[in-house]
Order: structure tokens, then C-alpha cells, then sequence
């Protein structure tokens, strides 16, 4: 199995955020994908940075037609969401007061003297 980025049989499933290839493995210089070698390291990042520029571009191009598609549904989920999580985040800041509150009365409790 090949193990190049980019030839489509990494070694890690697809999709599953994980790299491929000699874009995954370090070398002594720090660039991946190489043998040490000034040479191998450039050749390496410029490999890398190949396909990295390819999916920054496919991500892109998606994103415009995903927007495109279901833009104002996508909108509507967005406000949806937003809302819950605000409700959510007051609700974490009150928890937060009232642990704060509890402490300082506990710590008021336990420093007073005998």
C-alpha cells in the first residue's frame, strides 16, 4: 500500500482527519517527510505543502457551493444555535456565581476563630 500523500491509498482511512504519507513522520531537521538530507527535507515540504494548498482549495470550493445550496437554512441553524448556546452560557455563569458565593462563605466560615 502506498504510503504518499496524496495517491489516494494512504494508510489511514479516509475522512478520518488523520494524514497520510511522509506528511505524518518528522525528521531530524523538523521537516517532514524527509532523510535529514537538505535536499529531502525541501522536497518534502514542497510535497506537503502541495497537497495541503489542494485541500485548502477543495474546502474552499465546497464552501461556496455548501453556502450556495443551504445558505439560508444554514442561517436559520446558526441563529437556532446561537440562541441555545447563549441560554446555555448564562446558565454556566450563574453556576459559576453561585460556586464563587459558596466558597467565599465557606472560606468566611473556616477562617473565623473558634
Amino acid at each position: 500500500m502506498s504510503s504518499e500523500c496524496g495517491t489516494g491509498s494512504c494508510e489511514t482511512p479516509q475522512g478520518t482527519g488523520a494524514s497520510c504519507g511522509p506528511c505524518d513522520k518528522e525528521c531530524p531537521c523538523g521537516t517532514p517527510g524527509c532523510s535529514g538530507d537538505p535536499i529531502d527535507c525541501a522536497l518534502g515540504m514542497w510535497s506537503c505543502s502541495f497537497f495541503q494548498a489542494l485541500k485548502a482549495a477543495q474546502v474552499d470550493a465546497l464552501k461556496a457551493k455548501i453556502q450556495k445550496a443551504w445558505g439560508s437554512k444554514m442561517d436559520k441553524a446558526a441563529d437556532a444555535v446561537l440562541e441555545a448556546m447563549g441560554v446555555q452560557w448564562q446558565s454556566m455563569l450563574a453556576q459559576a456565581t453561585a460556586k464563587s458565593a459558596l466558597r467565599e462563605k465557606l472560606q468566611n466560615l473556616w477562617s473565623e476563630g473558634k
